[in-house]
Order: C-alpha cells, then structure tokens, then sequence
C-alpha cells in the first residue's frame, strides 16, 4: 500500500501540465511504388520537439492543478494519521465504515491532462506564428497539443525549416491565418542539407487532418534535387478524410510536389485535395534523348522529373487544382480506386511534360482502377511539349506485356485538351496495357500536335503511330467502351516521343 501511495504523490506532485504522445506505431516503409515502380518510401527523421517544461511555460495553464491539491490533502492525513489505503485505484480516507475517495489517480490524470490540453489549444490558436518560428517550433505545438490542435501562421510569414514539420493526431489543422488565398499566404522553407519533405501527415491516426491556405517552397533550385528523396509534401497513410486545400507546393527536391500514399493494407480513404496550386515540380533533361527543355530554362542531366500531384489513397477527391509545369505526371494516379478527379487544369509553359494524368501503375492495387473517374479536366500544352495528355496501362510507359502487369478500370469522360500557338501534344490520349476502360465525350479540336521518336528508345520493334488525338493497342486494350476516332495499332513506350515542331493544328472531338 506505501508503494501505491508513494506512487500517486509522485504523479500528483509531478506537474505536468500536457500529457506526452505516443509515438507512431509503426514505421515500417509502406508500399509506395511510383510509374511502374516507384522510389521507395521512407519517413523522413523524426521531428525534434521543444522539452515540454517549454511548452508549458508558454502554452499550459494553472501549475495549480486538481492533481497538486489532491496531493496535499493526502499528505495532511497522512500527517494527521487518518488512515489513508488504496481500495480500486482510488487513494481513499477510512472514516469508520465509510470509504471517501480522495484520488482517483486515472480519472484524475485523464481530466487535468485534458484540461490543460483545452487550455493550451487556445493559447496556441490565440496567436499567429511569425518568421521567427522553426520546424521544431511548430511540430511541437501539434505534439503537446494533442487532437484538433490549430496552429496559425502569419500572414506574410517566411518561416524555415531544416526538418518536416509533423501532424501527430487527428483533426489538426495547420494554415494561414485569416484564411489568406493568394501571396500573403505564409511561405515554408525547406533549408535542410538532406531534407525533401516539409511536411509529414502520413502520422497513423492523423485523421481528418487540414493544411491549407499556405505556400511551400522546396528550394531545389537553391539546394538541388535528391535523388530518392520524400515527397514535398508526404499525406496519407493510415489516415481518413485529411483535406489539402489552397496550397502553392513548388520546386520539390524529391519525386512529387505532394503524395497521398496508400498506407499498410491500403488503408488510407477519403482525403480531398482541392483548389491547390502546383509546380514547377522537377527538371526535363536538356538533350535530345528524352526530350530537350528550353534553352531559357537552364541544362540538366536525366532523371531530374517530379510529379505534381501523386495519389494512392483510394475513394479521394482530386479537383479544382492548378499544376503548372511538372514534368514527369502532372496527375499521377496508383490505382487510387474510387478517386474522383475532376475540374483541374494542368499547363505546360516553360518545362515539358511526360503525362498530364497518368493511369499507368500497377502497383499498390494490382492493377485496379475500378471506380476512378478522370472527367472535365482541361490539359493545356501552352507553349511546350506534352507527351501524351491521358496515358492508361503500363505498355504506355514500358514494354511489359504481360497479361498479369495490366491495369484495368476506371473512366475518361469529357477533357479538354488544347494548345497555345507554340505548344504541341504528342497523343492526347493513349492506352496500351490497360483493359474495361470507358474514353467517351473527350475533346483535343483546339490541340496542336507533333513530335518525332527520341533516339534513346528502341522503338524499331513497333514504331509509334503520328501524333494524333486518340490511340490504343487493340490487342492489349481488349473490353471497354471508347468514343469515336481511335486509331488501332500494336504499341509500347508512348513516352518515347521527343520534341519537334507542330504538324497538326487541330485535333478530334468526341
């Protein structure tokens, strides 16, 4: 019985005002695969958190807690000699026959924690987070502050991080004060030698979690690209319904300006990624062997491509979204079965593209695109080159010709593709690979086209078709329902394109 008392003096006497979280419960990389196979996933290191005598000196409330008093009480019978035991957890004075709790140490614990959590959610929500503020400065905050923490940024406010900043609960919601929209919204600033990720939501359990109204830099023209490096902004995971809103995510260091991975099992659901702007995202190879960017753009070696949009999470919202100059897939879908994406605009100004929407990984869902619909996204080859605006199924990308390696599903209804005086598609739409597909109500009249074979492709096997609006392999396409106008021939490596000029003004409608 001393031993149990001695125990809840101490929790009572510890004062700790914010409970500590538990760490995620697994960090096992999950199975991220990118276009045929993707880099490999890895969560970024761990945050570094300010001590929570820190935080609570700034954010926690009364030191005067009901634990503290309660421990007072206890400490004046027991000098006092009223007889004091532990009956159920609960320190309790004896007074004749009647039992009278004095501690209950986990209802106590439970309501004094939660309090001083309420407490400190509003400390922290009180005030906007300004240019002074860091990656740790902020993680902390979602840390100790536990479930439906917001935290707010100045307006204008330019803040650096050399680490990602971590939701670590549900409900969190990181954004710009005053519901800022265009470039007063506050700016993270990846600094870090070998950092790509700026933000990490893919914390299991982070449910329902919000990051909008901000703008993220990734600084790769600063600090250069890392190869395998995270995602800019890496979502999803073991996750529900987290929102992505109103975002400028641009110049990632790693493979995508934004991932919503899949998660263990492909757990994830449900998350809306809505109303965002993003890109440039990645560099094009100046020579010829894929394709040649401008000469005003700069000189890069191959290999340098970044995704905008990357999206494994199944029964999510895609719309609304802007995706200027990506240049490996503007819209990169793994499957993601039951994903609506729609309403989003896809531009190619200064950086060529590989895909507008890519509809080409097998992987995490065995090929299954059921329920995806891709519909009223317009795709823009404004002043440059894109290879093909929709590709479906993995002969599109490579040569694997497998029946087992054939994606299948989903729906691509009523785009628009169009092209600006200088700009030019290779194929608007293109599908090998890919079997039970429904193309319908699809319009590329206002699109230009041309390109001729790159060099570094061995494309003599079967050569590819003339740049046109709508083609597909009849052999590897089998069931499905198209609209009019598709041209049939056997074809792989639809990416083998490269730039030229533009031979055909013009293309078909549904």
């Amino acid at each position: 019985m001393l031993s149990q008392l001695a125990t809840a003096l101490l929790l009572a006497s510890s004062a700790l005002a914010v409970p500590t979280p538990s760490t995620p419960s697994s960090t096992v990389p999950f199975n991220a695969d990118a276009p045929a196979v993707s880099p490999t996933f890895k969560q970024p290191p761990m945050p570094k958190y300010m001590p929570s005598s820190t935080f609570n000196s700034l954010f926690g409330g009364s030191s005067t807690t009901a634990q503290n008093l309660t421990a007072r009480d206890i400490a004046d019978n027991m000098i006092r000699g009223v007889p004091i035991e532990v009956v159920g957890g609960s320190v309790v004075e004896r007074s004749g026959d009647s039992v009278i709790p004095l501690f209950n140490k986990r209802a106590t614990l439970r309501q004094t924690q939660r309090q001083a959590q309420i407490q400190a959610q509003r400390n922290i929500a009180a005030n906007c987070v300004g240019s002074w503020a860091n990656d740790t400065y902020i993680s902390s905050l979602f840390y100790y502050g536990g479930a439906s923490t917001v935290v707010n940024l100045c307006k204008n406010a330019v803040i650096e991080l050399d680490n990602a900043i971590f939701f670590t609960a549900a409900n969190q919601v990181l954004q710009t004060v005053g519901g800022a929209t265009g470039s007063d919204r506050a700016t993270l600033v990846v600094t870090g030698a070998d950092q790509s990720c700026a933000i990490y939501g893919a914390w299991d359990g982070a449910d329902n979690i919000i990051l909008r109204n901000v703008q993220i830099d990734g600084n790769r023209e600063n600090l250069g690209i890392i190869y395998g490096g995270l995602g800019l902004l890496e979502f999803g995971g073991n996750t529900v319904g987290q929102v992505i809103d109103n975002v400028h995510s641009f110049e990632p260091r790693g493979w995508t300006a934004l991932h919503a991975i899949e998660g263990y099992n492909n757990y994830c659901t449900g998350m809306q990624i809505t109303n965002n702007q993003i890109g440039p995202s990645g560099h094009a190879p100046s020579g010829a062997q894929q394709f040649r960017r401008r000469d005003s753009t700069g000189t890069y070696t191959p290999g340098q491509w970044a995704d905008g949009i990357s999206v494994a999470c199944k029964g999510s919202l895609v719309q609304g979204n802007t995706i200027t100059d990506a240049t490996d897939g503007a819209i990169v879908l793994f499957g993601a079965p039951g994903t609506q994406v729609k309403g989003n605009t896809i531009i190619a100004n200064d950086r060529q593209l590989l895909g507008g929407i890519n509809m080409v990984d097998w992987s995490p869902f065995s090929g299954s695109f059921e329920g995806t619909v891709v519909s009223g996204n317009t795709i823009n080859a404004n002043t440059n080159f894109i290879k093909v605006g929709v590709p479906l199924g993995g002969m599109t990308w490579g040569v694997d010709n497998r029946t087992v390696a054939r994606t299948f599903g989903g729906s691509v209804i009523g785009n628009t593709f169009i092209s600006g005086s200088t700009g030019y598609f290779g194929y608007a739409i293109g599908m090998a690979g890919h079997e039970n597909a429904t193309i319908l109500n699809n319009n590329a009249k206002r699109a230009n086209f041309g390109s001729i074979e790159s060099s570094s492709c061995f494309t003599s096997w079967f050569p590819l078709p003339n740049p046109q609006s709508w083609i597909r392999d009849q052999w590897t396409t089998p069931g499905g329902t198209y609209q009019k106008g598709f041209s049939l021939s056997t074809l792989v490596l639809l990416i083998c394109r490269g730039p030229s000029s533009v031979t055909t003004r013009g293309g078909l409608s549904a």
